[in-house]
């Protein structure tokens, strides 16, 4: 939600002069109190991937995870959704992660609960408590890194 706020004030104001550009820095103005969920793929299904090499042809687990993508895009459409990714390799033990706002642990509980892949069991997962201290402003228009905050170039 910062970040579309942020996104929002940008469109709004005139284009900045060079000496007035928007450094990169901090797009939320205080914590964030959000969810985090830490999924882990069911164990029968990762051991037939990880062995052989070719994901399984479990139709009921696949369909469960292609309800789990549409699922957490539309939570990202709707404000909830903050931030989602996975690990690359072959990991099995909390390989992703979602970090979402919720009112409540019951209301974080229940998003969990609505995922077609949890609802499938086609991973297992458990959502904790979670601050956000900071989002990046890098994605905003105009966003760019000020004299003084660069990293100095290497030799």
């Amino acid at each position: 939600m910062a970040l579309t706020m942020g996104l929002a004030r940008a469109h709004s104001q005139a284009p900045a002069s060079p000496a007035e550009k928007n450094c990169l820095g901090k797009a939320n103005k205080a914590k964030i109190q959000a969810y985090v969920v830490l999924p882990c793929l069911r164990w029968d299904i990762y051991a037939k991937w990880k062995e052989t090499g070719v994901w399984p042809d479990d139709a009921e687990a696949n369909k469960a995870l292609e309800g789990h993508s549409a699922y957490w895009t539309q939570q990202l459409k709707s404000g909830r959704a903050i931030i989602a990714g996975c690990m690359n390799g072959d990991y099995w033990h909390n390989a992703a992660m979602i970090v979402f706002e919720a009112g409540s642990p019951e209301e974080a509980e229940t998003v969990l609960k609505n995922d077609p892949a949890g609802k499938a069991h086609a991973f297992q997962a458990q959502v904790r408590p979670f601050g956000v201290f900071w989002l990046p402003n890098k994605f905003e228009p105009g966003a760019d890194a000020c004299r003084g905050a660069q990293s100095p170039s290497p030799k």
